[in-house]
C-alpha cells in the first residue's frame, strides 16, 4: 500500500467528519464486504443507530465525496512542489517523498505551553515536528517507532516533536496519554496544542483546520529554518523511521550543516 494522507473539510468538522465511512479506526474497507456495503458490525452503537437514518447515510456520503475531492487538491498540489535534492548516491528516503517547504512555512510561532517549551527547547538544533491525530490511522500506526526513532535520532543531533493537531478538537490530553499506553508509544511526549495555539501551528505548516493533510511533518534546520517536508504514511510499513536510510539521511545532513 502506498502512503495515505488524511484530510479534513471545513463542512465536514461542522457535523463531525471521522464517524462514518472514515472512522478512524473503525473504517471499514469495501474490499471486506461485497462492494456495495459496509460492515458496521464494529462501530459502537450510537454510531449504528446513526447508520439507520438515510439523512444521516445522505450527509456521510456528501462528506466522503467531498473528503475525495480535498485529497485529490492536496495531491495535486504535492505533485506540483519541488522536490528536495538527496544527498549524492541516495535516491529514495523511507520517510517518504521529501520536497521543499513552501514560502508560507516557518517556525511555529504564538504557542505556549508544553508545546511552545518543547518548541523552544529545540529550536537550535535540527528538529522535525510531527502533526498527528487520533483518527488518522497512518498517524497511529506510526506513532510507536516514532517513539523508538526518538533516542537514534537526537544521538545523530535531531529532536522529533509529535504534536497532536486535531482540528476537531476531540481528542484531550487524557486520551492521547491512554493511547500512548495502549500503543506503547514511548520516548515521545503526549503533546497536544489548543486554541490560539493550534491555529500558529497549522499555519506554521502553511495549513488551517479547513485545509489539513495529516500526518504533516516539517523538518526544520538549526535556528528554526524550514529545510524539508513530507505528508502521508504507510499503514502496512513496518520500518520506516528507524530504517537505515532514515539514519543515514540524518546523518548526512547534519554533518553538512
Amino acid at each position: 500500500m502506498g502512503q495515505r494522507v488524511w484530510v479534513t473539510v471545513a463542512v465536514a468538522l461542522t457535523i463531525g467528519f471521522g464517524t462514518g465511512l472514515y472512522a478512524g479506526p473503525y473504517f471499514v474497507s469495501s474490499s471486506e464486504t461485497d462492494g456495495n456495503s459496509f460492515d458496521l458490525s464494529s462501530l459502537p452503537d450510537e454510531l449504528r443507530q446513526k447508520h439507520r437514518d438515510p439523512d444521516y447515510l445522505l450527509s456521510e456520503i456528501k462528506n466522503y465525496e467531498l473528503m475525495k475531492e480535498a485529497l485529490a487538491r492536496l495531491e495535486a498540489e504535492q505533485s506540483s512542489r519541488e522536490s528536495l535534492v538527496l544527498p549524492t548516491g541516495m535516491t529514495s528516503v523511507p520517510l517518504g517523498q521529501l520536497y521543499l517547504p513552501d514560502d508560507e512555512v516557518h517556525w511555529p510561532e504564538d504557542v505556549s505551553g508544553e508545546v511552545g517549551a518543547a518548541l523552544d527547547a529545540a529550536k537550535n538544533g535540527w528538529v522535525i515536528l510531527n502533526y498527528w491525530a487520533s483518527w488518522c490511522a497512518p498517524c497511529v500506526h506510526e506513532l510507536p517507532e516514532m517513539g523508538e526513532a526518538a533516542p537514534l535520532y537526537a544521538k545523530r543531533g535531531v529532536t522529533l516533536i509529535a504534536v497532536n493537531t486535531d482540528p476537531t478538537q476531540t481528542d484531550s490530553r487524557d486520551s492521547i496519554r491512554a493511547l500512548f499506553s495502549d500503543r506503547n508509544v514511548d520516548n515521545l511526549e503526549p503533546l497536544l496544542v489548543e486554541g490560539e495555539g493550534l491555529e500558529s501551528l497549522l499555519a506554521a505548516s502553511g495549513q488551517s483546520k479547513s485545509k489539513l493533510g495529516l500526518p504533516t511533518n516539517i523538518v526544520f534546520a538549526p535556528g528554526g529554518i524550514p529545510y524539508a517536508m513530507f505528508q502521508g504514511g504507510d499503514t502496512k510499513a513496518t520500518e520506516v523511521w528507524t530504517a537505515p536510510e532514515t539514519l543515514e539521511f540524518l546523518e548526512i545532513i547534519v554533518r553538512a550543516d
